[in-house]
């Protein structure tokens, strides 16, 4: 009788034997006659995977449980390509293009190999003949020797052997060295893609593409990198599309100026383009690309500015295969958004598409609504506009025969822009003309709303009441009707008029953003507006910041030169609610200062307001 143990390993080694027996339903045959289980899925050789549509059709094929082999040439560079699938699903083989028995290597288990290798301009090592042509022949022979199933050959747009540009030229002498070698080729040619690593909607977006030859006037039908994977995927599923030849591109056609002019769009920003004569350019790039090793602009980058896609139309395209291609409108917001600016970055796509759904999205009551609101906003335009010719043909006598209002000036929402109430502006603007005389001069910097509310009380004083200089600061295009206004941008602290440089004896300052970057932006503005001797040693001279609670510790250190502290006075806004501190380098009759700068029991719900109008969005 054998022994406990014997008996423990011969019941492993019978369940492992039973584990692994395999029904006749999991046999199947491909349609070259090759037998494969079901269970385990097809074999794919993905050559080029380390590229930006590599990792796109190595997640879809390991997913649907394929064995994936990756052929590489750089550790590093497939990396991001183990997480694709499960554990074990993603081989790694490292190979040489020049090498053949490297690339056998990697087919001879496989019954599908795609051929994803591309290089859109000549290095050292490898021209682009070397990759196009001779390393296609050297996979097409190592794919017929071990008779792969299927060979997917990914090409380019506008692939042609007679073309003036070596990269389309040996493209398609590459197709024609595929279709000899193994005729039953599948060749996809693709438009230019678009999506994450992408060379197009990340290379505007970035500071690197200054220079153009042709006004970016290139047009073709940009693709999605997702689509695309998609497709690949289909093919290998459907016998029919061997021997096919597809045509991938999107539903619309754009120059590259036209997606730039949407990269900027959605970064806010402007980049700038230099057109440079090809004559010149292209002998610049040749060199440049020789002698540096990162990748720059490249000859064929050049040459192809001036070739616009061609579609064959004996072709398939994405429809044959089931799919509905994107454009690249709808999705230029997700890939471009990390170049925002920080103040920027939370704000939604600005895409046509996104507008048309909300109007699509908007019940018939809140239709109305908006309708209302459109109305009521044009009659605020009309009335604003009237306030501009007037100011233009007479600014000082239009103005002083009526009682200014900020009604006249909406809130706008999309600003986060809250005025101050009516007393609130006007206490703080009787606290600013309070002891002035003649030769002082107010600063109102971001606060609209108390520099209307100086301007109806110095209108309506007698004429003998000192009539300081005063001077509106404000981000506000708007407020440009009065000849007081000056643009100003906290991003840019001291871009403002020379004269006005240590030559202010009153300010009133409201931050847009409870930041400690705007904080001390618009403190620098103070300091550098504030008149040498004030407010210290002159009586007169007054200092008054509004912002949050929250805020005191890093005003107090801010504004320690201008002995700021915190009063017991509150502003109040028209419609927020937010509680708001006043500080100032003195007191008054309407207020005084806080025991230690600080308010019992004060808190504050951390949401950003203005009293005047924001500078740019949180």
């Amino acid at each position: 009788m054998a022994s406990f143990p014997t008996a423990v390993r011969s019941s492993r080694k019978l369940a492992s034997h039973l584990s692994q027996a395999r029904h006749i339903s999991d046999l199947t045959i491909t349609r070259t006659g090759k037998p494969i289980l079901r269970v385990q899925g097809h074999t794919a050789t993905v050559f080029g995977a380390t590229g930006q549509l590599g990792r796109y059709i190595v997640n879809r094929l390991a997913r649907q449980g394929c064995q994936v082999v990756v052929p590489y040439r750089e550790e590093m560079a497939k990396r991001h390509l183990k997480v694709t699938g499960d554990l074990g699903r993603v081989a790694f083989i490292e190979y040489d293009l020049h090498n053949t028995e490297s690339i056998e290597t990697s087919v001879r288990h496989s019954d599908v190999v795609y051929n994803l290798i591309g290089r859109n301009y000549p290095t050292k090592n490898f021209s682009l003949e070397d990759v196009h042509v001779e390393g296609t022949e050297r996979i097409c022979e190592a794919v017929a020797k071990y008779d792969v199933d299927r060979y997917i050959h990914v090409s380019s747009y506008n692939a042609d052997p007679n073309s003036p540009s070596d990269f389309f030229a040996t493209k398609g002498r590459g197709e024609q060295v595929a279709r000899d070698i193994f005729p039953e080729t599948t060749i996809v040619r693709p438009a230019p893609m678009f999506g994450f690593e992408d060379n197009l909607l990340i290379k505007l977006a970035g500071l690197t593409n200054l220079f153009t030859s042709n006004n970016m006037q290139e047009r073709y039908r940009p693709v999605h990198s997702i689509d695309v994977g998609q497709a690949l995927e289909v093919m290998l599923y459907d016998d029919t599309t061997a021997g096919q030849t597809f045509e991938l591109y999107g539903p619309k056609e754009y120059c590259t100026a036209d997606i730039a002019e949407m990269v900027d769009r959605e970064i806010y920003k402007k980049r700038r383009h230099i057109n440079v004569p090809k004559p010149i350019l292209k002998p610049i790039a040749k060199l440049l690309n020789r002698f540096l090793w990162w990748p720059v602009l490249s000859a064929e980058d050049v040459d192809r500015e001036f070739i616009d896609q061609k579609i064959d139309e004996t072709a398939k395209t994405l429809a044959d295969l089931g799919i509905k291609p994107g454009d690249i409108s709808n999705y230029t917001y997700h890939y471009v958004q990390g170049y925002r600016s920080s103040a920027y970055y939370d704000l939604p796509p600005a895409t046509e598409k996104e507008k048309r759904e909300d109007r699509k999205t908007l019940s018939a009551h809140a239709l109305a609504a908006l309708q209302e609101f459109l109305g009521e906003r044009d009659a605020h335009v009309d009335k604003f506009e009237r306030l501009k010719v007037e100011a233009e043909q007479d600014a000082a006598a239009a103005l002083a025969k009526q009682t200014l209002s900020m009604n006249t000036f909406t809130e706008d929402w999309n600003k986060s822009q809250f005025w101050y109430s009516d007393e609130t502006a006007d206490l703080i603007a009787k606290q600013l003309l309070d002891g002035v005389r003649d030769d002082e001069v107010i600063a109102v910097v971001s606060t609209p709303s108390v520099f209307v509310a100086l301007k109806n009380l110095m209108n309506a004083a007698d004429a003998a009441s000192p009539k300081p200089k005063v001077y509106l600061l404000e981000h506000d295009q708007r407020f440009s009707v009065f000849p007081e206004f000056l643009f100003y941008d906290f991003h840019q602290p001291i871009k403002l008029p020379a004269h006005l440089r240590g030559s202010v004896d009153r300010i009133i300052c409201d931050p847009p953003f409870l930041s400690e970057d705007c904080q001390t932006k618009m403190a620098l503005t103070v300091r550098w507006l504030s008149r040498p001797s004030a407010p210290k040693s002159t009586p007169g001279a007054r200092l008054i910041v509004c912002t949050g609670e929250r805020m005191a510790p890093l005003v107090t250190k801010l504004y320690r030169s201008l002995s700021l502290r915190a009063t017991t006075y509150e502003p109040v806004h028209r419609t927020l609610s937010n509680e708001f501190w006043c500080y100032a380098n003195f007191e008054s009759a309407v207020w005084s200062w806080k025991e230690g700068g600080k308010m019992n029991g004060a808190t504050t719900n951390g949401v950003i307001t203005n009293g005047g109008v924001t500078n740019g969005s949180t």
